[in-house]
């Protein structure tokens, strides 16, 4: 059922329930009688109604009958100080209402005007008499009015309009209706209250199932789904995510279709610290409005990232919904601090399990390869006093020999680079020099090596170091392969304020325009998960340059 559906069919109940009420109730008089059952009515809906479009059914329902209006409508205080048209009001379209605000202090209009004064205005011609604002008139279809105070508990809420009596309004029909105004009031109070309330407990709710995601170590796999949830709650267009470090964004709704009026995700500043808002505030009808906030995401004290949110129709965030998204984006910054925690932990078990099969290899298959060699060896020995050095017998002997011992440095290369990988104890330098060291061994090259010394290069963790050398040996490798004679040049160097920069250089062939393999392609996957960034940069005079910028560990976008 749409919205006006709800509306239209809470005023017939509502009109059913006074026609029954002139009946049962025919002692009283008839006056007596409609502003009894219309205040039971809104008593009634201010327990049961599920939005404020049915509320507005009920309200006008009630004043019709009383006072033989044909619409009505309700204007509250928001905490910016700014009378809303609520939904429903006036029949009109959503778009309509929520352009329809007013200032508290603004001077020539019904709404405000009885707002600060707490008088009833009562206006026939409000095109010539409060002449203000008359595309408003004929756009929610209002020839008379009448605008009352609601108030609660001695606090102003608002006004409540009803519009278009027949004839002319009179002083009788503004009392009659100033009868009903404490029950519209009260269950505008309460129903907005309830309403906010069940958004509070949603808004818990998604941020508890985040939170509860991020303790079972999900959190970040399905932060999307948050996102989207959280977004739907606030009745937001978008919501998006900007990380600091390299203007990555995880976005849910759909910002771009409205990017050209709003600016929104050109004006995310993923570097502020503090929780920023914009807005367009709709002066005309049907003017298109809307309002976003950001809030920075912190972690470690540093801003990472930036948590943003977009809402059309224009309808500011309220402040416990400002609250909400300032906790959104703490517990964001807590999923970021767990999954980095959760990673470290992973590569420390990682690596124990490295140095445990190195030396299952070591203790098991390295020994059984020197006694098989250990046997050939001797058997060599003793055919070689018996046959000739060419019998087939000797070569097949002596070609087993060889591939044993060949199996027996590999085994012992491999036990060694496992070790090696395993052991935090070296250093991004010596490492990188082991590396580069293979590298010229295997391909029969050398290679010019830049390496600060290891005091002067910041912390990055097991595992985005092990990912930045995963890498380097990559493009060493692709330079040896693929650009031809060349001179490599590797340059490791610390970056303000707290990472490093490896850089690959070669003078070898180029880029020339070749799409990049899979082993491209896997390593730079790998660095984009430490937030790493490589670039690929052609050299003026001919070769290719492999830039790798990995942060330090207090700036990880794990």
């Amino acid at each position: 059922m749409s919205l006006i559906d709800s509306r239209v069919g809470v005023a017939l109940r509502s009109l059913a329930r006074l026609a029954t009420a002139a009946v049962v109730e025919s002692a009283l008089p008839v006056e007596e009688r409609m502003v009894l059952t219309g205040g039971r009515i809104l008593a009634e809906l201010a327990l049961t109604a599920e939005s404020i479009e049915e509320l507005l059914g009920g309200i006008t329902a009630a004043l019709g009958v009383l006072v033989d209006g044909t619409s009505a409508g309700v204007s509250v205080l928001n905490d910016r100080n700014i009378l809303q048209v609520l939904p429903g009001s006036f029949g009109a379209p959503t778009d309509v209402v929520a352009a329809a605000v007013v200032g508290r202090t603004e001077v020539a209009t019904s709404t405000a005007e009885v707002f600060r004064s707490g008088r009833t205005m009562l206006s026939n011609h409000p095109d010539v008499e409060i002449p203000r604002f008359p595309e408003w008139y004929e756009c929610f279809r209002v020839e008379r009015l009448i605008t009352l105070p609601m108030t609660v508990g001695g606090e102003r809420l608002g006004v409540v309009h009803v519009a278009n009596h027949p004839t002319a309004f009179t002083w009788s029909d503004a009392r009659l209706a100033e009868r009903l105004t404490p029950f519209i009031a009260s269950a505008v109070a309460q129903v907005r209250q309830r309403l906010e309330m069940r958004q509070r407990e949603e808004l818990v709710v998604s941020i508890g199932r985040a939170a509860a995601a991020i303790a079972s170590g999900r959190g970040f796999e399905e932060l999307v789904d948050f996102l989207d949830e959280f977004r739907t709650v606030l009745s937001c267009v978008s919501t998006v995510v900007t990380f600091r470090e390299d203007g990555h964004q995880i976005m849910v709704g759909d910002a771009k279709s409205v990017e050209s009026a709003t600016g929104f995700l050109a004006g995310i500043d993923a570097e502020s610290s503090g929780l920023r808002s914009a807005m367009h505030r709709p002066e005309l009808p049907r003017e298109f409005g809307w309002v976003s906030i950001q809030v920075p995401i912190v972690v470690d004290g540093e801003v990472r990232a930036t948590l943003a949110l977009l809402r059309t129709p224009w309808l500011p965030f309220r402040r416990h919904e400002r609250t909400a998204v300032r906790r959104m984006a703490e517990t964001i910054a807590l999923g970021w601090t767990t999954d980095q925690y959760l990673r470290e932990q992973a590569e420390t078990a990682r690596m124990k399990e490295r140095l445990r099969i190195a030396d299952d290899i070591h203790d098991r298959l390295a020994q059984l390869l020197f006694a098989g060699k250990l046997s050939l060896q001797n058997l060599d020995e003793s055919l070689a006093g018996q046959l000739q050095a060419d019998h087939p017998a000797c070569r097949d002997v002596r070609r087993a020999l060889d591939l044993v011992e060949r199996s027996d440095r590999e085994v012992r290369e491999v036990i060694r680079h496992l070790a090696a990988t395993a052991n935090p104890g070296h250093s991004l330098c010596d490492r990188l020099f082991t590396i580069v060291s293979e590298v010229e061994k295997q391909f029969g090259i050398e290679i010019k090596v830049d390496l600060p010394d290891g005091d002067r290069l910041p912390d990055l963790g097991p595992r985005p170091s092990t990912a930045l050398l995963s890498a380097g040996r990559e493009a060493m490798i692709n330079a040896a392969k693929h650009a031809g004679p060349c001179r490599i040049t590797v340059v490791l160097s610390s970056r303000v304020p707290d990472g490093v920069v490896l850089r690959v250089e070669d003078d070898g062939l180029g880029l020339r325009g070749a799409p990049p393999g899979y082993g491209l392609t896997s390593t730079r996957r790998k660095l984009t998960e430490q937030s790493a960034l490589m670039v690929l940069r052609s050299v003026p005079d001919g070769g290719t340059a492999v830039i790798i910028e990995m942060p330090g560990r207090r700036r990880q976008l794990t």
